[in-house]
């Protein structure tokens, strides 16, 4: 998941290097609405593609 805010700089995502889980991604998002009434926007990101080499 990647969320994002539409009218400052801040984003959280399920990629990153601490690697959150939805969840914590998701309440970070809404703290970051509350605290600054800001928009925020999520996508939901595709699993990742597993390369089998032979």
């Amino acid at each position: 998941m990647y969320t994002y805010c539409l009218e400052c700089e801040w984003q959280a995502s399920t990629v990153d290097a601490d690697a959150d889980t939805d969840a914590a991604v998701s309440k970070s998002a809404i703290e970051h609405f509350v605290e600054t009434g800001h928009t925020v926007e999520s996508v939901r990101l595709p699993p990742p593609e597993v390369v089998l080499e032979s």
